[in-house]
């Protein structure tokens, strides 16, 4: 399953008595945790991702959740850049296996999800594991040395 098909999804309490569509999936950590999501009068409400008991061409659950105001929801189509700052494109989608996020697509390749940060943008880690701040420095090196290298020129 992936993120953009939950998203697409209607969701339908087991006793029939809710029904809504999803808004957000939200995550803690690489898991998803809830779902938000409305009913036909647009209230809005939560569903744990423990209570619900199928997922197909609609996700049957048992009952409504606390609020998960808090939790961060997965975001499609936000930019991702490597640590490098190189823009490697939008982030596609995610791909579920249960509830657990187990990678992400960005510009049609898939990453491992333990590699992406989330944020206002996506930051994908480099597979090396080389920290941000040894690429903030390589890239500060070769700004310093391309402007001297320019001027002397």
């Amino acid at each position: 399953m992936t993120v953009d098909k939950l998203y697409s999804l209607p969701v339908e309490r087991i006793d029939g008595k809710k029904r809504g569509y999803v808004l957000a999936v939200l995550r803690e950590g690489a898991r998803v945790c809830a779902l938000a999501c409305a009913d036909e009068n647009e209230r809005e409400f939560f569903v744990d991702c423990r209570d619900v008991v199928r997922v197909a061409d609609c996700v049957i659950y048992e009952k409504e959740g606390a609020k998960r105001s808090r939790k961060s929801a997965l975001r499609l189509n936000v930019p991702c850049y490597d640590e490098r700052g190189r823009y490697l494109g939008a982030v596609q989608d995610f791909a579920l296996r249960g509830f657990d996020i187990k990678s992400c697509s960005v510009n049609g390749k898939s990453y491992p999800f333990e590699r992406l940060r989330l944020g206002d943008v996506a930051l994908l880690a480099d597979k090396n594991s080389m920290p941000a701040a040894i690429a903030a420095k390589d890239m500060f090196l070769q700004a310093v040395v391309g402007a001297s290298g320019a001027s002397i020129g």
